[in-house]
């Protein structure tokens, strides 16, 4: 099968180097970094799996790596049966641009990506038959431009939405390519539900993590889980209102606990690029959510404050 991964952070690095490592399929890369490119050709990708204290080294022979600005050699075009977008949400639309080059007149792309939307956007550019939706929670993170940091095992599920066209066949067989893969991969008929519980979860860690500068443990005190769940709440209460079958509130705060239990020393996406003076995901997480009460009339000013909070300090970090 010859696949395609779009943005090669911790997520995207550590789906290649699962998949490279199986040495059955035709793997391509793209990357916005042409640093990380010369190094992914030059070094090959490292994982470190931390729990087993095993390190797998792919050599650079087992993929091709381009930069997003490099044009595609001719083997490559319109000739990907799966294509995985892994980058952050705001480059979603760039992502999408490079997949239509890359998808073949039958093939898949499946968003591996925080937030909710994702989907629409590159559906607007594929078309809505050919886009799935995905979760994965394994933990990553990425060391250096060749290196990732398998932190934690979770699992990865992938799904359809409303109008996508996929036989189980072959929703099977990409469930059965990550699951070779030692990525616990599973599937569902829709994934909004799962997409929107997953969203929850970022919305009520990332921002209140990245404005008081914490690792995920500290959210367990007593005032910062009160305020971690409230953000939740009101999540799924426009999921809920949107007609997305979400688990309940007792079932999600039980969720939320063994999450930050299991990551207590991570330092979230959010808090990370806020250290680095990056852009944030807020947009993709709290903006969606907001965006969508809004249609449907229902209020959410904690996911409103905590947004412009993030806006404004990621506005000072990247000025600074």
């Amino acid at each position: 099968m010859k696949i395609g991964i779009i943005g090669i952070g911790s997520i995207g690095g550590l789906i290649a180097g699962s998949i490279a490592n199986n040495e059955e399929h035709q793997l391509i890369l793209f990357t916005n970094s042409e640093i990380q490119k010369f190094e992914l050709v030059t070094n090959g990708l490292t994982l470190n799996i931390l729990e087993k204290n095993q390190k797998i080294n792919i050599d650079p022979e087992q993929f091709r790596i381009y930069s997003k600005n490099e044009k595609i050699d001719s083997e490559w075009e319109n000739s990907c049966d799966l294509i995985l977008i892994c980058t952050k949400s705001f480059s979603t639309l760039e992502a999408a641009d490079i997949s239509k080059k890359l998808i073949s007149n039958n093939g898949f792309c499946i968003s591996i990506q925080n937030g909710i939307g994702n989907e629409n956007i590159i559906s607007s550019v594929l078309g809505f038959e050919s886009v799935l939706g995905g979760i994965i929670t394994h933990g990553a993170n990425k060391e250096n431009s060749t290196t990732i940091n398998w932190a934690g095992q979770g699992e990865i599920i992938i799904g359809k939405m409303p109008l996508t066209k996929i036989n189980n066949k072959t929703l099977d067989e990409f469930t059965k390519l990550l699951d070779d893969a030692g990525l616990n991969a599973s599937n569902v008929q829709d994934i909004r539900s799962k997409l929107w519980t997953k969203l929850s979860i970022n919305a009520a860690v990332n921002p209140l993590a990245a404005i008081c500068g914490v690792k995920n443990g500290e959210l367990l005190t007593p005032q910062l889980f009160n305020c971690a769940s409230s953000v939740m709440f009101e999540v799924l209460n426009v999921a809920r209102e949107s007609g997305i079958d979400v688990p309940d509130n007792f079932e999600m705060v039980d969720l939320l606990t063994q999450i930050l239990t299991s990551t207590k020393e991570n330092k979230c996406s959010m808090l990370q690029d806020v250290m680095k003076g990056k852009r944030t995901e807020i947009n993709s997480i709290c903006g969606q959510v907001i965006k969508k009460a809004e249609q449907l009339g229902i209020p959410t000013p904690i996911n409103s404050t905590l947004m412009a909070i993030i806006s404004e300090i990621s506005i000072s970090h990247i000025n600074d």
